[in-house]
């Protein structure tokens, strides 16, 4: 009896303790805020791996803005981060839908930032520990987006 307890149990504790996750994410925020320094909530931050880092599709960290302008990324589970890598930012400025049956709401900056391209802002997400990207500043007037504190 204990030889089959011990087959059972091992095996469940094994499982336990190795990560389900192929690449372990660090702790990644920053603040998006207007040229006037007023707070932009709703801004959903991505981030494009510039490599596969894993087999299949590329993982894409995100956070939304809250009222303060601050973002707290995801990849795996809720604020987790980010793995370590080089990526490209993009940045979509529209009130969430409440339900999947809204209609997709227009986006602020006109899809201008909604896309990585070779313009795109970029980061490095340094393995092993947390990391805050600064501040990024909208122009509405002009349609531009820059990190004004790194």
């Amino acid at each position: 009896m204990s030889r089959f307890l011990f087959l059972i149990i091992v095996p469940i504790l094994v499982g336990c303790t190795r990560t389900q996750y192929p690449n372990s994410p660090y702790p990644v925020s920053g603040r998006v805020q207007t040229s006037d320094g007023t707070p932009a909530s709703d801004v959903r931050v991505t981030l494009h791996s510039s490599t596969l880092i894993t087999e299949g599709d590329p993982f894409r960290p995100s956070g939304m803005t809250g009222d303060d302008g601050t973002f707290q990324l995801t990849t795996y589970e809720t604020h987790d981060g980010a793995p370590a890598g080089s990526y490209a930012m993009t940045f979509r400025w529209a009130k969430p839908q409440k339900t999947l049956m809204d209609p997709i709401s227009k986006d602020r900056l006109r899809n201008q930032f909604a896309r990585p391209t070779e313009k795109s802002l970029t980061c490095d997400i340094i393995g092993g520990e947390s990391q805050d990207l600064g501040i990024f500043e909208i122009d509405t007037k002009k349609l531009t987006i820059e990190r004004v504190n790194p």
